[in-house]
């Protein structure tokens, strides 16, 4: 496990499990929600569609790239918006955990989740959190 320091925030060091399998110390500060959305990423001079899997206002866990370096910068094209700089937090062979630079704001993470959320992700986002319309 590695800590991470966001200098632009106040807020104290994310502890990133090595694995996402290790889930006992999994620390998150929004619960994620499964999506099945295919998106263009760009790594370097390298453009590929991955599988985004799951979503937070902070970052996603993408599927269909082999083993990438921690701390490595991907654009990802989300739909609707400008490319989304993030970073490599965690990696396993064919998928990879990002934290966004800047968090989703709030409306356009809802909209990413009534758009593209499994069916129960959705309803659980929606009570959860309040989203509106996202059921």
């Amino acid at each position: 496990m590695f800590l991470k320091r966001d200098p632009r925030r106040d807020a104290p060091a994310v502890a990133f499990p090595a694995s996402p399998a290790v889930e006992a110390e999994d620390v998150r500060r929004f619960p994620r929600i499964g999506v099945e959305m295919p998106v263009r990423c760009k790594l370097g001079v390298e453009r590929v569609t991955v599988m985004l899997k799951d979503l937070t206002p902070y970052g996603a866990r993408i599927e269909g790239l082999a083993r990438q370096r921690i701390g490595e910068p991907v654009m990802l094209m989300l739909p609707g918006l400008k490319p989304k700089l993030a970073f490599v937090a965690w990696t396993e062979p064919m998928a990879s955990g990002l934290e966004f630079e800047r968090p989703l704001h709030e409306s356009v993470f809802a909209k990413l989740v009534s758009t593209f959320a499994i069916d129960h992700h959705r309803r659980m986002a929606a009570r959860d959190t309040g989203l509106r319309n996202a059921a």
